[in-house]
């Protein structure tokens, strides 16, 4: 149900960020703009060797393990990267959300998917806040507004990321008929909202069907799991946990 566009290629994040999940997480802090970004085990003076490297990587992933998140199944799906925005409570995220003049439209849609993004604004222990700004030109998330999609889907959500795994952009497409010609109504533009919201937070697909991150999910709100996998997601580094990236 989404579409990732990088804004470069996603490089392998390398030592300095993998280890600083056990040196005080200071990887949780991205760079600063126009900062060089340290890329392997020499920057840090010789001092880091490869085991130590795939240690760090070992130990984020055991705790990204267990069957109470779906953070190993977003692993498999994205090549082993986790992407995510940095914190943005004091800055909250503009985010354009327009009323639309296409068929099918109603200004029940445009409230169904402002509460969406407060639903997952009080799922707790996510560093990230959402602002409704009416000029599209200062948004970093921009919502837009199609009849229907060419293929099954009634939601999509694509983001922009750097390098180290750091989302910067999103956008969010929402359709007010599905492909077969159905109707959305309130509730249903809620749900493929909540879902598409997930996405642009740095979320992947839950292998459960009972979440609201399933594929083709039916569930009506942010459960228990997405909240978990929500937090787990934000209290570690971005970038790639691939346990081959150190040579």
């Amino acid at each position: 149900m989404r579409l990732l566009v990088p804004v470069v290629k996603t490089a392998v994040v390398t030592a300095i960020v993998l280890l600083a999940y056990d040196l005080g997480r200071r990887a949780l802090v991205p760079p600063s703009p126009g900062t060089d970004t340290m890329h392997s085990a020499d920057t840090l003076g010789g001092s880091v060797n490869v085991d130590s490297v795939r240690s760090a990587r070992q130990a984020i992933l055991r705790h990204v393990a267990g069957a109470e998140s779906y953070i190993p199944a977003m692993l498999a799906e994205d090549d082993s990267i986790l992407r995510r925005w940095p914190e943005r409570t004091t800055r909250p995220i503009p985010v354009y959300l327009p009323a639309a003049s296409v068929p099918g439209y109603t200004p029940e849609m445009r409230e169904a998917v402002r509460r969406a993004f407060v639903r997952w604004e009080r799922v707790g222990a996510i560093p990230v806040r959402f602002d409704m700004v009416s000029d599209s030109a200062v948004a970093e998330v921009v919502v837009s507004w199609i009849r229907s999609f060419p293929i099954r889907r009634a939601g999509q959500a694509s983001i922009t990321w750097s390098r180290d795994g750091w989302i910067g952009r999103g956008r969010l497409t929402l359709a007010t008929y599905t492909t077969s010609g159905v109707h959305l109504n309130e509730d249903a533009v809620h749900t493929v909202a909540l879902h598409e919201i997930g996405h642009l937070l740095g979320l992947g697909h839950s292998d459960d069907p009972t979440d609201v991150m399933y594929p083709s999910t039916e569930v009506h709100d942010i459960t228990a799991r997405d909240r978990h996998t929500a937090r787990l997601l934000y209290s570690v580094p971005p970038g790639s946990l691939r346990l081959g990236g150190a040579r």
